[in-house]
């Protein structure tokens, strides 16, 4: 990850399942999701995808802006601004001049495999790297030695102003052997089929059907093109996905009982000799008493005992429940975030009360994803 790549944005708007499935369908990777309210939230996603992102809000009538600009921005601004624009201006000017001689910037793309510090490298031995000065520049030269670069077909190197553009073609890679199974594949969920991809062996399954965990998907075997003969053995290799429903469900109360601080009072004895000087503070019902001891010095067999009592009182709580089950149903997307691989979501929950100020919040979510393959 090159530079400072993620912009935080802060949005206005229910149902932020919906908006982080529409992302996540539009290979839009959200990080760092933190609810602030029934209605507003965080996220951050990367520069590249803001315009998607923006495009996405939009659409579902979200109110947003830009939570946080990156460093190298707010140095900026706070240098211009105790400088003064005329004095900015000026450093500016001078600083682009003396910078004409110098590659400031390396650009390099096409590249998957080898890493942009072995290109890198492999410039360096030619004298060109971000602030070293330009004593000449030979684009032929300099294409040949990133060619020579294991991995690399073809290269063009070019210099514009004070940037070098490098742009690779890597070698093909070997393909690797195609992982498979000595045994039928078989489903991991209760689940309706969507797409199959067998590689090897024989589908059993089709989009549409819905199977059980346990279910064979791809068969170990082809089937034998002589007419009434037994399937010939073979390994199984292939993906297949489906759309899979999972619950979840937590009990939520609207008014609860919490004990806070009302007052603290501290008390401090001595210790010397094995005799303590003043008492030690009686419990009392709600209270907590949290005693530390230190040397009063290091040469002298002294001890300050400190306690400090914290009187609580019980004072009662109340919540909305429309609150509280945004909030399960946020927690349960995080889980399931953080726990599943799938290529889109969908979710809604319910609510039931159970009476006395308790309520069941069930989460459902249904997501398209591998249910077997190998």
């Amino acid at each position: 990850m090159k530079g400072w790549t993620f912009v935080s944005l802060r949005c206005e708007g229910f149902n932020h399942a919906k908006l982080m499935s529409a992302l996540q369908a539009q290979a839009v990777h959200a990080s760092d999701y933190t609810r602030l309210s029934g209605r507003e939230f965080t996220f951050a996603v990367a520069k590249k995808d803001l315009r998607k992102t923006f495009a996405i809000l939009e659409d579902m009538c979200y109110t947003y802006s830009v939570a946080d600009v990156s460093r190298v921005a707010k140095t900026a601004r706070t240098a211009l601004w105790r400088l003064g624009f005329a004095v900015s201006l000026l450093v500016f000017s001078v600083l682009v001049a003396f910078s004409r001689g110098y590659v400031w910037r390396l650009e390099i793309t096409g590249n998957q495999a080898v890493p942009d510090k072995v290109i890198e490298n492999a410039l360096a031995d030619h004298n060109i790297a971000v602030g070293k000065k330009l004593s000449a520049f030979d684009a032929d030269a300099l294409s040949a030695a990133v060619r020579a670069v294991d991995g690399i077909t073809l290269a063009s190197v070019r210099r514009v102003g004070t940037t070098v553009y490098v742009e690779v073609f890597e070698s093909d890679p070997a393909a690797p052997p195609l992982p498979s199974s000595n045994s039928d594949i078989v489903s991991r969920y209760d689940a309706v089929v969507t797409r199959v991809i067998a590689r090897q062996g024989t589908a059993l399954v089709k989009a549409g059907d819905n199977v059980f965990a346990g279910t064979p998907l791809i068969g170990a075997y082809r089937k034998n093109s002589e007419e009434g003969a037994e399937p010939l053995p073979g390994p199984a290799s292939g993906i297949v996905y489906g759309k899979v429903a999972f619950t979840y469900s937590q009990t939520v109360a609207t008014e609860w009982w919490e004990s806070v601080p009302k007052s603290t009072r501290r008390r401090t004895r001595l210790r010397l000799f094995g005799l303590t000087v003043g008492k030690k503070p009686k419990s009392e019902a709600g209270a907590e008493v949290v005693e530390t001891e230190r040397k009063f010095n290091v040469f002298l067999p002294i001890s300050v005992i400190t306690s400090r009592v914290t009187v609580f009182e019980r004072q009662k709580r109340t919540a909305d429940i429309e609150d509280l089950a945004q909030k399960a149903q946020d927690e349960a997307l995080a889980a399931f975030i953080h726990g599943e691989q799938t290529s889109g979501f969908t979710a809604h929950r319910t609510v039931r009360d159970l009476g006395g100020g308790l309520y069941r919040v069930n989460v459902f979510i249904e997501a398209e994803m591998v249910i077997g393959g190998a």
